[in-house]
């Protein structure tokens, strides 16, 4: 197994360590594979990506028979390009790149939703400059904000926010701006207005740079996925044993991490190059067990209603299983 970025897999005798202790015990297939399958994972070092590492030094891929090679990307439209072009078999990215994709006639397709966003994880993505003189929604007319990749979800969801908050769409600008560069440019008034996610919001606020404004994904749904595992069609038909093997191993890796915050924490502190104790003491998000329909289908919908989608995309052609 080699991982490129983070640091390599836990050694193993740690690994049996956890074996031993039975931690993965339900992690494990019905079969033992006799040859691990490579699959080459495209990622983000932050929270909402975490699955990918969390599944590396858990164990849980070894032992669902697959060996992961992870490539750390800065944004989910780059992970689709390099799926796109065959330099990646799988990767991690929000629904609205993938439905595009697929509105398009381009033959991407989700394997499973990753994080999930509810009242229960709720962290206020969208933040301002600390010294910003915005104090409600109206302030933000005229505003700068930036968005991780122009027309994703993340856009869709302050959209979404402008309109429940009666700030024109047309009186808004949007720049496109990695997770890791919003602090700065927002201290810098580059922008007025982004939306930021773990690790990059906790760095920024200890930094002094900036304070929360408001939540955009609550607009959404409930609960919801803002970011997805994905493949292309043609990666799946030809390997249907690994792909059913994968979904498996991410959804071992879900339970997993939704209740081993600290050893998934370390992780996250490594990939993310933070401090530990940061990490620790930092709102986690919680993974997806399961593939619900409830995740995606606002998401879709609003979407196509904004006409961000070239045409509607249903849940049966989104999801792959």
């Amino acid at each position: 197994m080699r991982v490129e970025n983070p640091a390599p897999a836990m050694p193993r005798s740690a690994a049996m360590t956890l074996i031993a202790g039975g931690l993965l015990a339900a992690a494990r297939p019905a079969q033992a594979q006799t040859t691990p399958a490579t699959v080459r994972i495209g990622s983000l070092a932050i929270d909402a990506s975490g699955e990918s590492y969390y599944g590396v030094d858990s164990g849980i891929f070894a032992s669902n028979g697959i060996s992961p090679q992870i490539t750390t990307l800065n944004t989910g439209s780059a992970i689709i390009t390099a799926v796109l072009a065959g330099d990646l078999d799988v990767g991690i990215a929000n629904p609205l790149q993938i439905a595009t994709g697929i509105a398009r006639n381009i033959p991407l397709v989700m394997l499973a939703p990753a994080a999930l966003y509810s009242l229960r994880d709720a962290n206020a993505n969208l933040v301002v400059a600390k010294n910003s003189p915005f104090k409600t929604p109206k302030d933000l007319v005229g505003a700068t904000f930036g968005v991780s990749s122009l027309a994703d979800f993340n856009q869709l969801t302050l959209l979404a926010y402008l309109d429940l908050n009666g700030v024109p769409r047309d009186s808004v600008h949007f720049v496109e701006l990695p997770f890791s560069q919003i602090s700065a440019a927002l201290e810098r008034g580059t922008i007025q207005a982004g939306v930021i996610t773990e690790p990059f919001k906790t760095d920024g606020v200890r930094a002094g740079q900036i304070r929360d404004f408001g939540d955009t994904y609550l607009t959404i749904a409930p609960e919801i996925a803002p970011i997805y595992w994905f493949t292309t069609k043609g990666w799946v038909q030809k390997n249907p044993d690994v792909a059913k093997r994968m979904v498996a191993a991410i959804y071992a890796t879900a339970k997993w991490a939704n209740t081993h915050t600290k050893e998934s924490g370390e992780t996250l502190a490594r990939i993310a190059k933070m401090d530990p104790a940061v990490v620790a003491n930092m709102k986690r998000l919680y993974f997806a067990t399961s593939n619900d329909r409830k995740y995606t289908v606002n998401t879709l919908a609003l979407a196509t209603r904004y006409g961000m989608l070239p045409r509607p995309v249903t849940f049966e052609e989104f999801s792959a299983f």
